[in-house]
């Protein structure tokens, strides 16, 4: 006998009810096992950081030990930073902003669009090279311990992920990056304009809001994003010209990430799991979740298509942790 569409129906509910509470069980279950894990542990009437967070705290301080000792002469030298302050000291003296003959390993090459050289142009009159490197190393650890929601323990905890520690070991900008994409989701939408007059990739912030349907907040960023860069534009044009002539050429096609996939696949890449990230949103936020997962795979995707894909750029990843933390507080934004 042949059931009738109430019936199939009906078995196909069952399913789908079943499927979901064996979905919330799972996720339900994950959450109970690193709840204890990182849970505080308490000795009378004092609480200590729970034993895996002392664990990973350990070991981030043994790297940074490494790190500020043994490898102190390599810090006492300049890194990434460097190619920052000679950046904006060419454009202060009206040089040409990029090397058209550098190579993803041509020491202090700068890559980067040139708001970032703009802004730090008339530092570089006022402020050494050497003052530059110490006071940029002080601003990854204020990031660090920021994103370690200022708590010490926590933030030497993040350096056990070795791609933190190797970006304070080079002093790039991705931890900078990781605070800006955190402000970007928990306090407002314009930090997704300096996250990409840093690095081009963040303005796939306005394709997330988009799919998330906060149209106004993507109309927001794009046209204020646009006035940044006309501004830009407007004050170094030549700038822009070789940007596009250098970098626009051969972004990420150079030896320039982990594995060799170009720069233009990866973007695509990135921009689909942004927008999946986008409609995940939208759909925690009709159901009333808080929309951590879309969140952690926006990350995911700025990180896969970012324009270098080196170890360093993987520590963008540990914004994940403070949304995490503040994933049941966080502001419900409305559609529209």
């Amino acid at each position: 006998m042949r059931a009738g569409p109430s019936a199939v129906t009906s078995s196909a509910s069952d399913r789908t009810g079943a499927l979901d509470r064996l979905d919330d069980a799972a996720r339900g279950g994950v959450a109970s096992v690193v709840g204890r894990l990182f849970a505080p542990v308490e000795v009378g009437s004092r609480r200590f950081p729970s034993i895996a967070i002392s664990v990973l705290a350990a070991i981030g301080a043994a790297l940074l030990l490494i790190i500020a000792t043994t490898e102190a002469s390599e810090w006492r030298h300049f890194n990434d930073e460097h190619a920052y302050w000679l950046a904006g000291a060419r454009l202060a003296a009206c040089e040409p902003l990029y090397d058209p003959g550098a190579t993803t390993n041509t020491p202090f090459a700068y890559w980067y669009p040139p708001p970032l050289a703009q802004v730090l142009a008339p530092i570089t009159s006022v402020v050494s090279a050497d003052a530059f490197s110490a006071a940029w190393t002080a601003i990854l650890l204020a990031c660090l311990w920021w994103l370690g929601g200022r708590d010490l323990f926590a933030a030497l905890a993040l350096v056990a992920f070795l791609p933190v520690a190797v970006e304070l070991r080079v002093r790039n900008v991705h931890l900078v990056m990781a605070v800006l994409a955190v402000l970007a989701l928990r306090r407002s939408w314009a930090f997704w304009i300096p996250a990409a007059a840093i690095k081009l990739t963040p303005v796939l912030g306005i394709a997330y809001l988009a799919a998330a349907g906060r149209w106004r907040d993507a109309v927001k960023v794009g046209a204020l994003g646009l006035v940044v860069l006309a501004v830009s534009v407007a004050l170094a044009p030549g700038a822009w010209r070789e940007f596009f002539d250098v970098v626009g050429t051969r972004a990420g096609a150079e030896g320039g990430a982990l594995v060799p996939i170009p720069f233009a696949l990866r973007f695509g890449v990135g921009a689909g799991l942004v927008i999946l990230a986008g409609r995940l949103a939208l759909r925690a936020r009709v159901a009333g979740a808080s929309g951590l997962g879309a969140e952690v795979l926006l990350i995911v995707a700025l990180t896969v298509a970012n324009p270098t894909l080196w170890a360093t750029a993987l520590s963008m990843l540990v914004a994940i942790v403070p949304l995490w933390r503040t994933a049941g507080t966080a502001k419900v934004a409305t559609p529209g």
